[in-house]
């Protein structure tokens, strides 16, 4: 429904009615007419601002045209009663109802803008931190995690660790099945990582084909197991794509966080350097900072 060319449609239609049919008031008190023409003029241009936006799908842009739509007609009425002879009382009635559907409807519409604003900040806020592909987090959030950990574990004097995952030959997966595939893959390895680590680790796209996972309470030997654990399962996975049965393989570097870390750029150093052992020891094992 366009309300701003019903309005415009309405208005003119009153003033047609007023010519005809009512007398004009001889005592018109012109600084009242000139001040609700002001307010008219101003509803009537947020009618059309409202109208314009109307397809927005919270439903704010639809009530508050409305609302505006009965202020306008709420305000036309109190002025025409300055230039014409109207019923007072029944300029009255009219006015409070027009007033009062005006205001509800202006509320409906704000409840609805805070609500849809709410709802779509935590969407931004979800679309900043995930990674597009993949659905886990992205390098720059999982980073955010791994800074708050390494100050709990200062603060406490409580280990955490950190691994970085390489599928291996990835090139050849996407040379041999094609990059589509690759994707398909990248997608398997991560929702094997939410399903199989604890609720309280923080598993993340590091870049490419690496992933990374975040171990809080986890010392080095524990780390070590847990993923090496998940090693073996990703061993003796088969992914199915729509026309072939895949199999591969990770490699992974494992560091703990120590006291003697000045940043976490020590940590992530630490477990880049065990994941390049790692592929230097024929793949498809993990390795330790101290392995």
């Amino acid at each position: 429904m366009n309300v701003f060319l019903l309005v415009i449609a309405t208005t003119v239609a009153l003033f047609i009615l007023n010519y005809f049919f009512y007398k004009t008031n001889n005592n018109i008190q012109y600084f009242e007419v000139l001040a609700n023409s002001i307010l008219i003029a101003t509803t009537f241009y947020l009618i059309y601002i409202t109208q314009r936006n109307s397809t927005n799908k919270s439903g704010f842009y639809y009530y508050t045209s409305i609302g505006f739509a009965f202020l306008y007609f709420a305000l036309l009425i109190l002025t025409l009663d300055h230039i014409y002879e109207y019923n007072k009382d029944v300029v009255k009635i009219a006015v409070k109802l027009l007033f009062v559907f005006g205001y509800s409807l202006l509320a409906i519409g704000v409840s609805k803008w805070v609500r849809y604003n709410e709802m779509r900040q935590g969407e931004l806020a979800v679309q900043a931190s995930t990674d597009e592909l993949t659905g886990i987090l992205n390098r720059r959030s999982f980073t955010s995690f791994i800074k708050l950990e390494f100050i709990n574990a200062k603060k406490n004097f409580s280990p955490f660790s950190l691994a970085i995952i390489d599928i291996d030959y990835f090139k050849q997966v996407n040379d041999e099945y094609g990059h589509l595939v690759g994707d398909e893959i990248l997608i398997d390895l991560a929702n094997l990582m939410k399903s199989s680590f604890r609720s309280t680790d923080k598993v993340c796209r590091w870049g490419g084909e690496e992933f990374a996972i975040l171990l809080p309470g986890t010392s080095l030997p524990n780390a070590v197991s847990a993923i090496d654990h998940f090693r073996q399962k990703i061993e003796n996975h088969e992914y199915q794509s729509s026309s072939n049965t895949i199999k591969y393989t990770i490699s992974a570097g494992v560091s703990e966080s120590l006291t003697i870390d000045k940043n976490i750029d020590d940590l992530i150093k630490r477990a880049d350097e065990a994941l390049y052992k790692a592929k230097s020891s024929n793949r498809n094992c993990v390795r330790s900072a101290r392995s």
